[in-house]
């Protein structure tokens, strides 16, 4: 997605931006949008203004549309949901409670350093798909959506969202993030919380076509494009460094795999 300038001359998106500037504004903004407090998001700045604030598609649009005003978005601009809300979970986790991690029915619990670190939960041929950020006890996520050719189409680092097809749809209720494509068909359902990350639909290949596919309660291993397994209903309940991962021998004799990951799929079938 390109920098883009809103309807409304009171805000507009920086085309440049530190890695530094976009640490402090997820700090301000509760590491959601300001709005509903969804985990993907853009940057924006106000008119005269200094700080830089998290906004979704969704909200981007609705932006776009004045079907917000200015005073709602100052409103949020100073009490950011996440930072806001009293009883509903956002994206802060207690550094001595366990994170479930769920792809389908498969699920492990995690250990994140309250300073910062990371957790890589779909791990594909070298090439991270699914990671957790911890970052003074908040959450963030970055992930890689591909099509069934192995190709990127939906790229988010970090919760910013800078790759993503025209007209797909972004929305985040329940604490559920759904993206659908220009067809409205699903193609990514994830529970992204401060205490739980489930994801029951996406599709994780690698330019080879090696990854997964998840499917409900199913997580479906592919090797050249072709079915190589299915993981259902196991649990580990361990503490592990990693989630997920799918290793092709052949394809890479010399690639070592970093920490311990709780589901492997190493594989020796010859590519095709």
């Amino acid at each position: 997605m390109q920098p883009h300038n809103l309807s409304a001359s009171w805000l507009h998106q920086p085309a440049m931006l530190s890695a530094e500037q976009k640490q402090q504004s997820r700090r301000h903004c509760g590491f959601g949008c300001i709005f509903c407090g969804c985990p993907v998001y853009q940057y924006f700045q106000l008119e005269g203004q200094t700080e830089l604030l998290a906004i979704c598609p969704l909200h981007q649009r609705q932006l776009q549309k004045n079907l917000l005003s200015p005073s709602t978005l100052e409103q949020r601009a100073q009490h950011p949901i996440n930072l806001d809300r009293q009883h509903l979970p956002g994206f802060k986790f207690d550094p001595d409670r366990r994170i479930q991690l769920s792809v389908g029915m498969n699920t492990l619990y995690a250990d994140l350093p309250d300073a910062g670190g990371e957790h890589p939960l779909i791990w594909v041929n070298g090439q991270v798909f699914f990671c957790l950020h911890a970052d003074r006890h908040w959450l963030s996520f970055s992930f890689v959506l591909s099509d069934a050719q192995g190709q990127p189409l939906v790229q988010v680092v970090q919760g910013e969202l800078q790759h993503c097809p025209a007209g797909w749809e972004f929305s985040y209720e329940v604490m559920t993030l759904k993206i659908r494509d220009s067809q409205k068909r699903l193609v990514l359902t994830a529970q992204l919380c401060n205490d739980r990350v489930l994801v029951t639909k996406g599709l994780f290949l690698d330019p080879h076509k090696d990854g997964f596919a998840v499917e409900g309660n199913r997580v479906i291993a592919m090797l050249d494009g072709q079915k190589g397994g299915e993981y259902m209903q196991r649990l580990e309940p361990g503490r592990y460094q990693g989630g997920w991962a799918l290793f092709n021998k052949v394809r890479y004799p010399e690639l070592v795999m970093p920490g311990s990951f709780a589901f492997i799929c190493a594989t020796k079938r010859k590519s095709l």
